[in-house]
């Protein structure tokens, strides 16, 4: 029988939490493409009568700028606000609460068009979606700010890393 007493939890919550964020960063991917397919029916629909063949394309360009804008936008500001740049965090952020704001009034009419007489069942489903891209998207910066205290720790290694090769250590 394994000796309880020999697991070394506080090893495997660090270890845990080394990829952490890289997790919640694939949730957060995945939340965007989940509503960026959702948003190509609705735009190629949309544009079906204007463009005709070429509506489907012109669904995935629009879908596609538009959550990668929202994937572009989580990245700078989990940056910006651990490169301790805080007013630019700021602004990615609240673009990604416009982006947000958005993506839910595009919800509401995707769940009009797929169901006209009971369309809350699919709303709540793309607001979920759309919010979970969100929610990670604060918890990353709320995550990440600790990469910007372990870069000091190793510039000190860098730097006499640098006088060594040149001689002053």
């Amino acid at each position: 029988m394994t000796n309880v007493g020999n697991l070394n939890t506080d090893r495997m919550m660090e270890q845990f939490s080394k990829v952490v964020p890289f997790l919640l960063m694939i949730f957060a991917l995945l939340s965007f493409i989940a509503v960026g397919i959702f948003s190509v029916d609705y735009y190629s629909e949309l544009l079906e009568s204007r463009f005709k063949a070429s509506s489907y394309p012109m669904a995935i360009l629009i879908a596609g700028i538009q959550e990668l804008v929202r994937l572009g936008l989580l990245i700078a500001s989990v940056r910006d606000f651990s490169d301790t740049k805080p007013l630019n965090g700021w602004l990615g952020l609240i673009a990604s609460v416009a982006l947000v704001w958005h993506d839910v009034k595009v919800a509401e009419k995707i769940s009009l068009m797929w169901n006209q007489s009971e369309p809350g069942q699919y709303f709540s489903l793309f607001v979920f979606l759309i919010l979970v891209g969100l929610v990670l998207e604060i918890r990353l910066i709320l995550t990440v700010p600790g990469a910007a205290s372990s870069k000091e720790s190793i510039t000190p290694k860098k730097e006499t890393a640098k006088n060594l090769v040149n001689g002053i250590a």
